[in-house]
C-alpha cells in the first residue's frame, strides 16, 4: 500500500525521546526548590512581615508565576493543536485561571485595602458585587473541564499514555503538594499550628512556600509540555 509523504509522516512512529521528567536541569531545578521550601523556614524569621502581606513582593511574584503558567499552557495548545494532548492544555488554563483569582482575592487586591491589623492589610473579596457567582462560575469551568477531558479522552489517550511513558514528573509534583500542606498549616487550617512558632511572622512564610509550590507546578507543566511536544500528531 503506497502512501503520500504527508500520509507517511502523519503515520510514522514516534521517534524514541529524552524524558525531561528526569533530565538534568529538571532534577537540579527540583533540588533547587527543595532546599528553597527548607530554607522558608529561617528565612520566615527574618525577611521583613510586608513581604507576606497581600499585594507584598512574595505575592506578586506568585502571580508572575502563575500568568507563565497560563501563557505557557496556552501556548502548548495552539502548538500542539494537531495532537491529542492538545485538549489537556485547554483544560489546565481554568485552573493556573482559578490560581490567580484566589491569590488576587478575584479581584478585590486592586482595591484600597478595608483595614489593616497585625496579619497587614486586610483586603476582602466580600465587597465586590459579583463575589457571589465566583463559586458558580468556578463550578461551571470545572464541569467544562470534566466534559474536554469525557469528550477528547484524556485519560486513556494521554493521562494513561504518561503513566506508560513514566513522564509524570513525580518530584515537582510532590513539591507543590508539601508546599501546599505547609502553608495550609501556616494559614491555621491544618494539623499543626505553625502561627504558634511564628507569630506574625507566619504570614511571610505561607507565602514564601506558595511561591516555590507555584514554581515547582510551573516546572511539572513544563516537563509535560515537553515531553507531549514529542508525540506525533496521530496520537
Amino acid at each position: 500500500m503506497n502512501l503520500s509523504l504527508d500520509q507517511a509522516t502523519y503515520a510514522a512512529p514516534c521517534p524514541p525521546q529524552a524524558n525531561p521528567a528526569y533530565s538534568m536541569p529538571m532534577l537540579l531545578s527540583n533540588l533547587l526548590l527543595a532546599v528553597l521550601l527548607v530554607l522558608s523556614f529561617p528565612l520566615a524569621y527574618w525577611l521583613p512581615q510586608s513581604w507576606g502581606w497581600e499585594n507584598g513582593p512574595l505575592e506578586n511574584a506568585q502571580v508572575v508565576i502563575m500568568l507563565a503558567g497560563l501563557l505557557a499552557a496556552a501556548m502548548a495548545a495552539y502548538r500542539q493543536g494537531s495532537t491529542v494532548a492538545a485538549p489537556l492544555w485547554w483544560v489546565a488554563l481554568p485552573f493556573w485561571l482559578a490560581f490567580m483569582g484566589r491569590e488576587l482575592a478575584w479581584g478585590a487586591a486592586f482595591l484600597p485595602a478595608i483595614g489593616h491589623n497585625q496579619w497587614g492589610p486586610t483586603i476582602s473579596s466580600g465587597v465586590l458585587w459579583f463575589r457571589p457567582a465566583v463559586p458558580w462560575v468556578c463550578g461551571a469551568l470545572l464541569l467544562l473541564c470534566c466534559y474536554w477531558m469525557l469528550r477528547h479522552q484524556l485519560w486513556s489517550r494521554v493521562l494513561l499514555r504518561l503513566q506508560r511513558e513514566r513522564a509524570w514528573p513525580v518530584a515537582s509534583l510532590a513539591l507543590f503538594v508539601l508546599a501546599m500542606v505547609i502553608s495550609t498549616n501556616a494559614e491555621g487550617h491544618g494539623f499543626v499550628r505553625l502561627q504558634d512558632w511564628f507569630g506574625t511572622q507566619v504570614v511571610v512564610l505561607e507565602e514564601l512556600v506558595e511561591t516555590w509550590g507555584y514554581a515547582a507546578l510551573w516546572l511539572a507543566q513544563w516537563a509535560l509540555i515537553r515531553h507531549t511536544a514529542g508525540w506525533c500528531r496521530s496520537g
